[in-house]
C-alpha cells in the first residue's frame, strides 16, 4: 500500500467530538432562535459529520472515479421511486378499504376490525377440549 493511503483517524475522531459539542451548543443556545436558525445550523452539523465518516472512516477519499460515478445516481433514483409511490401515500382524504390490522373472518366472510372478537374466539377454541 502507498503511504497516501493513510489518515489520522485521530484528528477526525477529535472533530467529530468537536462537532458533536458544537451541535449540543447550538440545540442549547437556540431555544429562542427562530427554527430555520436552529435547524440549519443542526443540519449543517449532521451533514459535515456524516461527509467525514463517508470519506474517511468508509475510505471513499481512496477510491477512484468508479465510486463516484455508483454514488452520483443515487439522489435521482431515490427521487424516482419517491415520484412513483407518493401518489398513492399523498391523498390523506382517501378512504381505506379496511384499516390495517383487520381481518377477514373465516365464518362469516366478513372484515372484522375489531380482532379482539376474533383472537377471543380462537382462544376459546384452543381452550375447549376435543372430542374423542
Amino acid at each position: 500500500m502507498s503511504g497516501d493511503k493513510h489518515f489520522n483517524a485521530d484528528k477526525i475522531f477529535i472533530a467529530l467530538i468537536v462537532l458533536t459539542a458544537l451541535e449540543v451548543a447550538w440545540g442549547l443556545a437556540g431555544t429562542d432562535w427562530n427554527k430555520t436558525m436552529l435547524w440549519g445550523g443542526l443540519l449543517f452539523c449532521a451533514f459535515f459529520k456524516g461527509w467525514l465518516i463517508a470519506v474517511y472512516f468508509m475510505h471513499l477519499k481512496f477510491e477512484g472515479k468508479v465510486i463516484y460515478s455508483l454514488i452520483l445516481p443515487t439522489p435521482f433514483l431515490v427521487m424516482v421511486i419517491m415520484g412513483y409511490v407518493g401518489s398513492d401515500v399523498a391523498n390523506s382524504d382517501a378512504p381505506y378499504d379496511h384499516p390495517v390490522g383487520s381481518m377477514k373472518s373465516v365464518e362469516t366472510g366478513d372484515i372484522k376490525e375489531n380482532l379482539h372478537d376474533i383472537w377471543h374466539a380462537h382462544a376459546e377454541e384452543a381452550e375447549a377440549p376435543s372430542a374423542p
